[in-house]
């Protein structure tokens, strides 16, 4: 059993790598781990049981987590692709009340961890946990020979209680909730089905790339992210989203101040249009035209983007005019789909 003693001062928001890293006077705990991709409204259940556990008992909520994801180390790199990055799933798991993450890099030597290894070495020894709390089907230590049963088991040995949260969602979402459920969601370009089941938009962050400026000489300047951006990139289309600078580049600081947020018709896909032969392979884009500001620099600038709703398929176009035309009745739809939105919240849409 951990001999941590109950701290008068503890550094804020802190996100750790290794066991050393975390503070010496951190205290007790309550200790939740998962993977957490996306940390969606099921994750967030979680978190709001580890924050009441945690509340009750006068211990301090942490998440524990891993990366890289543990099945791209112990299957296929990159199967599943994630909701969201590292970062953001860390971030995101301070937000819904964890005050702590232990963020473990997953490699094949930790896996070989037994589970009372892994249980008395990063949460009893390295959090001092006092409570613990997983759900039924989570799985922890070598050959996934983990689960509940044994927690409990560990807990009545090591000091520390197991709660069990049961693997369902919130009722308005229908159901169980996970992040294959949202990854299907996304990939079929039913972003807003994904946003009732993450509980926010889902977000595409990336730095603004160079591009053709084709849309520049047809009156729709775009924002181009480049090939890999941080979380899943939806289905091919054309969608209703929000435009957020999060970090300006120094050469745009004096051409204007960092969006907040920003109405913008977003395409995805290839651009059929201009490929002279539409069986050639060609890159995957995706491209942001920002409503109402054809003179903005966003070249270098880290932007983030909120899809809010799908539009309409990638289509092919027999020439510019139809393709202007097409423009012009997409950025219209953006329009009046913010609008409706921003009429129901009962807020500004941009």
């Amino acid at each position: 059993m951990s001999s941590r003693k109950e701290p008068a001062l503890v550094t804020p928001a802190p996100i750790w790598h290794s066991v050393p890293e975390v503070p010496a006077d951190l205290g007790g705990t309550a200790v939740a781990i998962g993977n957490y991709d996306g940390v969606h409204r099921g994750h967030q259940e979680v978190l709001g049981l580890l924050a009441r556990a945690a509340r009750e008992r006068g211990l301090r909520p942490v998440a524990v987590t891993f990366h890289p994801h543990p099945r791209h180390v112990m299957g296929t790199p990159g199967d599943p692709p994630l909701l969201t990055s590292y970062a953001e799933r860390d971030r995101l798991l301070l937000e819904n009340g964890a005050e702590g993450v232990l963020d473990l890099p997953f490699t094949w030597e930790f896996a070989q961890h037994s589970a009372e290894e892994f249980v008395l070495r990063f949460l009893v020894e390295g959090l001092g946990a006092r409570a613990v709390v997983l759900g039924r089907d989570t799985r922890f230590g070598r050959g996934n020979e983990g689960g509940f049963d044994m927690m409990q088991e560990l807990g009545r040995r090591h000091g520390f209680d197991a709660l069990l949260v049961e693997d369902v969602g919130p009722a308005h979402c229908d159901g169980r909730v996970s992040s294959s459920i949202i990854r299907e969601a996304l990939l079929s370009g039913d972003v807003a089905r994904a946003e009732e089941l993450l509980g926010r938009p889902h977000r595409v962050t990336d730095t603004v790339r160079g591009g053709f400026r084709r849309g520049r000489t047809m009156g729709f300047p775009t924002a181009n992210l480049g090939p890999a951006p941080e979380g899943l990139v939806p289905a091919d289309g054309v969608y209703a989203a929000y435009l957020t600078v999060l970090e300006q580049h120094p050469s745009n600081a004096a051409a204007h101040p960092p969006l907040e947020r920003r109405a913008c018709t977003v395409s995805i896909g290839t651009n059929p249009t201009f490929r002279e032969n539409p069986d050639d392979p060609a890159p995957r884009m995706v491209e942001a035209h920002v409503l109402d500001d054809l003179d903005l620099e966003l070249y270098g600038d880290l932007v983030r983007l909120e899809f809010i709703a799908y539009q309409r398929p990638t289509l092919c176009f027999d020439g510019m005019e139809a393709l202007v035309e097409q423009m012009h009745e997409d950025v219209a739809v953006t329009r009046r789909t913010l609008a409706e939105r921003a009429s129901r919240a009962g807020a500004p849409s941009w």
